[in-house]
């Protein structure tokens, strides 16, 4: 194969230049994103019903919901949190379930149930998730110092306008809001007036109902033509409402004015106003509703909010990036003010294939357009999450950089040719730009998840051509011809090398077993990996061979031998040394190795594990449950007063106080007594002091308030849900579908508390339940309609109709005193019997207080109350035997346990089976390669010293077991047994030649050159991560360390357990085979 490809020197490099040329076009064609596009198994479910309470809704619509979603196939388990006029339905699915068609047959269920819930319901809003649906940025809009309009105006302006100018650029998917202030037109009524008329609210509500009929349109034929006819008297505007008339005294005593001859007006007299309401013995007079009310459009009550503010003076532009910056980038120029503003946030999510870098350019642009085109209003973008994409990006070009030029270094320095660094610098980036072609073929994306799994491949592409180049010089230095030392020199190596490629990929394609999404992520980095091995492995099959075949050839002379350097010279006694006191102290040798495992195994057994490694961090999250039944303008006020005293001051706040509007993000679910604040910070220092300022102000000034402060969520932690609390425990009741009686959980939770645990207990709302006094309301002959109606008018709830605006319906709200809702109002409030006669509404209500859960939960099994313990893994079987014995005093009481703690020990067990089918595959790709059951042994015990080596590094640096460190325990393995493999198969090779000793010195010697370069250039290249800064280098140093402790102690091994244990096992062969009959 070789010596055909090297008689053929012009095909193979217009076939590699179209592969490299096809690979660029690939490349610019290839969408970029955070996370490859992963269909996440999960359905979300949002009922809204404003008027029912948590218990309500829960027990009216969520519990048939959910009982009727459970026969959805594929379920794996639903959960739902339900609160005052909402409830969160999540279904989970198992991996691999088709969402698309669980979406369809989850609106099925919900269309085949719709007919049993209450009429006046929003259908449910039903939303397939999907890692793409993490926002990527977040536009902020507020209003600047010249901004003259009200709130409405301007979240009116965002709705409108700039959602639909974004959601027009192709690489845009969706912009999801919150914040915005709805409309709702206000008819406030003057009760003393209204009383002169001799006019109740219930009248007048049907005034305004009647006069927005919609009889809709008809056709009425003359002749040979058809006509349409459509009524046009819907009320559109609150001038409409205004402009209405209603008669009143004589025999039609409040009959509308707005058109005389409508039949609508005879149905009015007919049907609404009773027999003895029509009595009157004053004239009948037309009354404009002007008169007896004022009619304003205004903000509808809030039930939550959102507010941003940022620092001038810490800003860049959209389309910059930072390293070591979390950034926030504003359009506009404001001056700093002491509290957020009230704002709009505007979340950008993507579309699946577009590319990322290309819609932060396009953002930039449209931004600056719309400083140009609305000076009044300001522009800050935040959270933007495209820096991690832009770490792993500049991580691989320096990679890249790094290795190119480290690697034409050593080759010059070792080999003394100035062409053979030419020859590797054209071997990288075709091999780069083979493995995009490849990606683009398989329909992989660019993302953080690639871009790791190409930058752990781009070792073995530097490693594969250094030891091909090495091995053919070591050819043409014995001697032989520039043709037959470039196919004896490859066909040596090729079948070591290619082993060494499999064994990489074992290690890599096992993970693809785990469950979940965990697996799905790893599928991205298996499959770049292996593409970056084959491909490494092709060109330095084929290409390097050629070239070195092409720049060499007309030298016909053996290559003089040149004597070998000063540090050579001094490398290779170096090896000699430490190759005879191996020999000459076995038994000390072999007991060190046993003090590294087994320090090594204690080691990792006391190692923080965590997801990501403790990086410097600049942004922080704090959730508050202010733990009262605050309103959102207490809310907002204290939560104000806390900000305007931090020190520190942050260099951007975005405020989200309760309710928010996202239609998409699953991690605001929030009550209106609770608030997330995300703060940016310039520094470490003053994060920390930001977040130590928080916690002391609110422990000394709200007691009672719930906090969580916790760093910023990365894509991975928001995809992953990391806000699972590590153990709860759930309590079910066994007497009935309800939740156990309040006193009890709250009896529960003292108890686990008096045990000495720390639980985060369920939390309480106090509510007032109102209940009719029939005996009363029979007494005073009064309509209980009209009870209730006054109750909605006196607490602004009564709404009558809807406005046909002109791209939305405004509802029309008739409203009772100007203070607005209070608890002395219906106090004050009076209800008109048939009699005409007023009757104070307190007399005809009970009204006892009661307090009740303030979230209600539910899961497959049923409904149940929560109890959060926040530990460590070690204390989680303690806790929940403690648990187990509390619960054994309580009669009626189930309990369940779930959490992160019991997820990732799941998890856990998954990847140790995993490691044993890794394990299992490296033996048997290692035997097929040595033809030997006994020295694939010899290679899994250098990998293992060498991850030994690895986790006392880390261990002695102060790091935790993390993903980056275990991704660079991989690397390692790569290039460990890349080592030990070509090692083995060199000895394998020279015993027949050779003495046995003659034969394990040799081999090691002749590797000696390729195996320094490796190691200089491995580690060379990671040093200065470890004297760096910025978040870059801070998540590649445990990389760093553990590849740089398990390569210096790899290199130890190699030169000393490989030749004693291949020296032990070949004895053992030869004195079984003297010993066996002959």
């Amino acid at each position: 194969m070789i010596r055909y490809l090297l008689h053929r020197p012009i095909a193979v490099c217009v076939v590699t230049l179209s592969l490299a040329i096809l690979g660029v076009f690939a490349f610019r064609q290839l969408p970029v994103s955070l996370l490859p596009d992963i269909p996440v198994p999960e359905i979300t479910v949002q009922v809204s019903y404003p008027t029912a309470s948590a218990r309500e809704l829960q027990q009216t619509i969520e519990q048939p919901l959910r009982n009727q979603l459970l026969q959805v196939a594929h379920l794996n388990d639903i959960e739902s949190v339900t609160q005052n006029g909402l409830a969160v339905l999540t279904l989970r699915f198992d991996y691999g379930t088709n969402t698309r068609l669980a979406y369809l047959e989850t609106n099925e269920k919900i269309d085949g149930i719709l007919g049993q819930l209450p009429r006046d319901l929003e259908r449910p809003k039903v939303i397939k998730a999907g890692a793409g649906d993490i926002p990527v940025f977040n536009l902020n809009v507020l209003p600047g110092p010249t901004y003259q309009d009200d709130f409405l105006a301007l979240s009116e302006f965002c709705e409108n306008v700039l959602k639909r100018r974004i959601e027009q650029l192709p690489d845009v998917a969706l912009v999801d809001a919150t914040g915005l202030a709805q409309p709702e037109a206000v008819v406030q009524v003057n009760p003393d007036k209204l009383a002169s008329l001799g006019l109740t609210g219930q009248q007048l509500a049907s005034v305004l109902k009647q006069a927005n009929l919609q009889p809709g349109n008809f056709n009425v034929r003359e002749g040979p033509y058809q006509y349409n006819i459509r009524f046009s008297s819907v009320l559109q505007t609150p001038q409409d409402v205004e402009k209405l008339y209603f008669s009143v005294g004589g025999t039609g005593s409040a009959q509308t004015g707005a058109a005389q001859s409508d039949p609508r007006v005879t149905y009015f007299a007919d049907n609404v106003l009773t027999a003895q309401e029509t009595r009157s013995e004053s004239p009948r007079r037309l009354v404009a509703l002007r008169e007896v009310a004022t009619v304003s459009l205004r903000e509808r009550p809030l039930t939550g909010s959102y507010s941003f503010d940022n620092k001038p003076s810490n800003l860049q532009s959209i389309g910059q990036s930072e390293s070591n910056t979390h950034p926030v980038r504003r359009i506009g120029s404001n001056p700093r003010r002491s509290n957020p503003r009230r704002a709009v946030c505007l979340a950008i999510i993507k579309q699946s294939d577009a590319q990322l870098l290309h819609l932060r350019a396009e953002l930039a642009r449209l931004t600056d357009q719309f400083k140009q085109d609305y000076p009044q209003i300001d522009f800050a973008l935040s959270q933007d999450q495209t820096e991690l994409l832009d770490l792993s990006i500049n991580n691989l070009i320096s990679n890249l950089l790094t290795g190119a030029l480290l690697t034409f270094g050593m080759i010059f320095f070792f080999m003394r040719d100035r062409r053979l660094p030419l020859l590797v610098g054209m071997v990288i980036p075709v091999s780069i730009a083979v493995t995009f072609l490849g990606f683009y073929l398989l329909g992989l994306s660019i993302n953080i998840v690639s871009l790791a799994g190409l930058v752990l491949g781009m070792g073995e592409i530097v490693d594969s051509a250094i030891i091909i180049l090495e091995n053919i010089e070591e050819k043409r230095e014995a001697g032989l011809p520039v043709e037959t030392s470039c196919i004896d020199g490859t066909e040596e190596v090729i079948r070591p090398l290619f082993t060494s490629v499999l064994t990489n990929s074992a290690v890599f394609l096992p993970l693809l077993l785990l469950s979940g999404l965990a697996g799905a992520l790893f599928f991205d980095q298996a499959v770049s990996v292996s593409l970056a091995l084959g491909t490494s492995l092709a060109c330095s099959y084929t290409l390097v061979p050629v070239l070195y075949y092409l720049l060499y050839r007309r030298e016909t002379n053996p290559k003089a031998v040149l004597p070998p350097t000063r540090f050579m010279r001094w490398l290779d006694v170096a090896y000699l040394a430490t190759f005879s006191v191996a020999f000459r102290f076995k038994w000390p040798l072999l007991a060190s190795l046993v003090v590294l495992l087994a320090g090594a195994g204690w080691m990792a057994f006391r190692m923080e594990k965590r997801a990501m490694p403790d990086v410097s961090r600049t942004e922080l999250e704090v959730f508050i449950d202010w733990n009262e039944p605050l309103t959102v303008a207490e809310n907002q006020r204290r939560t104000e007063q806390i900000i305007s005293r931090l020190q520190p001051s942050p260099d951007y706040i975005s405020t989200f106080t309760g309710q928010q509007q996202f239609l998409l993000n699953r991690q605001l679910q929030q009550t209106e007594n609770e608030t997330l604040l995300s703060l940016q910070t310039d520094s470490e220092r003053a994060y920390t002091r930001l977040s130590d300022t928080l916690s002391r102000q609110l422990r000394q000034q709200y007691p009672r308030a719930v906090v969580a402060i916790r760093p910023a969520r990365n894509v991975f932690e928001q995809l992953f849900n990391t806000t699972e609390p590590m153990l709860r425990l759930k309590l079910y009741n066994t007497k009935g579908q309800q939740p156990i009686d309040p006193a009890i959980a709250e009896r529960i939770d003292n108890q686990l508390t008096c045990s000495g645990l720390v639980t985060n207990s369920p939390g309480f709302q106090d509510q007032f339940m109102v209940r009719l006094q029939t005996d009363k309301v029979l007494l005073y002959d009064v309509d209980e309609a009209a009870v209730v109606q006054t109750l909605k008018t006196v607490f602004n709830n009564n709404q009558i109709t809807s406005l046909q605006s002109e791209q939305r319906f405004i509802p029309l709200t008739l409203s009772g005193l100007d203070d607005g809702p209070s608890a002395t109002n219906w106090r004050q409030s009076f209800v008109y019997n048939r009699l005409k006669q007023a009757i104070p509404l307190q007399n005809l209500i009970e009204v006892t207080p009661q307090t009740d859960y303030k979230l209600v939960y539910a899961d497959k099994e049923g409904t149940y109350v929560p109890v959060d313990f926040a530990i460590e893994n070690s204390s989680a079987n303690a806790v929940q035997k403690q648990g187990a014995t509390v619960l054994q005093q309580e009669t009626g009481v189930l309990a369940g346990w779930s959490g992160r703690y019991l997820r990732d020990k799941t998890y856990l067990t998954e990847l140790l089976a995993i490691v044993g089918i890794a394990i299992l595959l490296l033996f048997c790709i290692l035997t097929a390669q040595f033809e030997s059951l006994q020295q694939p042994l010899i290679v899994l015990l250098i990998i293992m010293l060498g991850l030994a080596g690895s986790i006392w590094t880390l261990y002695l640096a102060g790091e935790s077991l993390n993903v980056l460190s275990v991704i660079g325990m991989i690397v390692l393995i790569g290039l460990l047994d890349n080592d030990s493999i070509l090692k083995i198969d060199t000895m394998n090779r020279s015993v027949d030649s050779m003495s046995l000793m003659d034969a394990i010195r040799s081999a090691g010697q002749r590797r000696l050159k390729s195996q320094v370069m490796t190691f200089l250039t491995t580690v060379l290249g990671l040093l200065p991560v470890l004297f760096s800064g910025g978040l870059g280098a801070e998540l590649q140093r445990p990389l760093a360390l553990s590849i740089i402790g398990g390569m210096c102690v790899g290199v130890l091994v190699s030169w000393t357990v490989i030749p004693l244990l291949y020296w032990w096992l070949s004895q053992r062969k030869m004195h079984t085979h003297k010993e066996s009959p002959s």
